[in-house]
């Protein structure tokens, strides 16, 4: 009797000891998602595709199978969100700045739209995979639809190469109107 009692608690104890390492296991994600830097959640959340994203990154296909674009446009437009003070901001100077500086190239982390576009003509070190936004001001075009085309561009192009810069929160939705104002300001060095 005396064995079989002793042999339970042993086993008892070996199980109890066994057990903790698991509990432990499972608070540890925990642990390390809050250690984890703006830049490496971002990294995440680009890594973690959506049914969009997914459809988007077959190369083997120029229009999404199984996605109505109609329908696609519809859901992007609805991840937009809009600052409270309108979509074109106070701070052109701000603008300017997140607009990003060619001579800081990868190290402008905000919009760095130099990397793409082209703006002020007096700056001849600029990206050629976006249209030119120089005279953008001058073209009639509505600052919402800019506004969007940032926040989310695949609310106006599905599967665009334009970062989604408010979708993803590269940029804060007052950022965003920051940026418009630069962009559709008379006086801005894109507009001259």
């Amino acid at each position: 009797m005396k064995k079989f009692l002793f042999t339970g608690v042993i086993l008892g104890t070996g199980l109890l000891v066994a057990c903790q390492p698991a509990a432990q296991q499972a608070e540890a994600p925990k642990a390390e998602e809050k250690k984890l830097s703006a830049k490496e959640k971002f990294e995440i959340a680009l890594a973690n595709q959506d049914k969009y994203q997914k459809a988007c990154s077959n190369p083997n296909q120029l229009v999404p199978e199984g996605i109505d674009l109609e329908t696609f446009k519809k859901e992007m437009l609805a991840t937009v969100k809009f600052p409270e003070g309108g979509v074109v901001g106070k701070d052109i100077a701000k603008g300017e700045k997140l607009f990003g500086d060619p001579k800081k190239g990868g190290k402008s982390r905000r919009g760095n739209c130099y990397a793409c576009h082209c703006g002020d003509p007096q700056i001849i070190a600029c990206g050629n995979i976006g249209p030119s936004l120089r005279g953008y001001g001058k073209r009639g075009i509505d600052p919402k639809d800019t506004y969007i085309r940032i926040y989310n561009s695949w609310a106006v192009n599905p599967c665009s190469v334009m970062p989604r810069l408010g979708y993803h929160g590269v940029l804060k939705p007052e950022e965003i109107a920051d940026i418009v104002a630069y962009m559709h300001d008379p006086n801005s060095p894109l507009n001259k």
